[in-house]
């Protein structure tokens, strides 16, 4: 396939709008942009033309954005998906992805966010292209670069709070409703990990997306 030819990037979601944005964001990066208003609708174009990105709400209903992730990523496994939701959870984001995910966004988010995540996903898909043609493709989950390694959850929470902080620049009453920790046991939290909190002076014309939920696994409250 050559490195030339537009990415295919499938868009889902129920609400014309948002598919439209993503579309717009899409072809100003030069992809090639489909879009589906349900999983089923989503899942048949995928069958007759292969997505290599997929930005697919969470869905609710018979088919769920999940397993359309798990669908994609189980017949496509180069494929680079990232979930959105209005009202996403920790236990969502993380199963997502354990998936195989390559991001998880919360909706709305201002379209500068949008197209720094289809960058970053293209990107991905043009080194899996070069790939493919240096040597075999290998259908294996292991290999697969977006699998979320499982072996430190201590760090990967202190990461988690580190990385709230910065979105919230420092406020610790923003953090712990955005963590959904008690006051108690975020300062527990950054006296343990060490975490500057120090807040920074925010432009007043700044918009703050709060975004990459995926990154918010916690430990116990303890």
């Amino acid at each position: 396939m050559p490195e030339s030819k537009a990415i295919r990037l499938l868009i889902i979601d129920r609400q014309p709008e948002i598919r439209e944005l993503c579309a717009s964001i899409g072809c100003s990066l030069g992809l090639h942009c489909l879009q589906a208003a349900t999983a089923e609708e989503a899942l048949q174009r995928a069958e007759s033309d292969p997505p290599e990105m997929v930005l697919a709400d969470l869905l609710k209903g018979k088919t769920s954005g999940l397993e359309v992730l798990a669908q994609i990523k189980g017949r496509w496994p180069r494929a680079e998906v990232a979930l959105m939701s209005a009202s996403g959870s920790i236990e969502s984001a993380v199963e997502a992805m354990r998936l195989g995910a390559y991001d998880y966004i919360l909706k709305p988010f201002a379209p500068e966010k949008g197209r720094l995540i289809l960058q970053g996903m293209a990107e991905k898909v043009r080194a899996a292209r070069r790939q493919q043609h240096r040597k075999p493709e290998i259908s294996s989950r292991a290999t697969s670069p977006t699998a979320l390694p499982c072996t430190d959850l201590e760090e990967l929470e202190r990461l988690t709070v580190q990385r709230v902080f910065e979105l919230v620049h420092g406020d610790k009453l923003q953090a712990q409703k955005m963590l959904g920790i008690s006051r108690a046991t975020l300062y527990r939290k950054i006296k343990r990990y060490g975490i500057e909190t120090r807040r920074k002076a925010q432009n007043v014309h700044e918009k703050v997306v709060l975004c990459e939920p995926e990154r918010m696994i916690l430990l116990s409250q303890s």
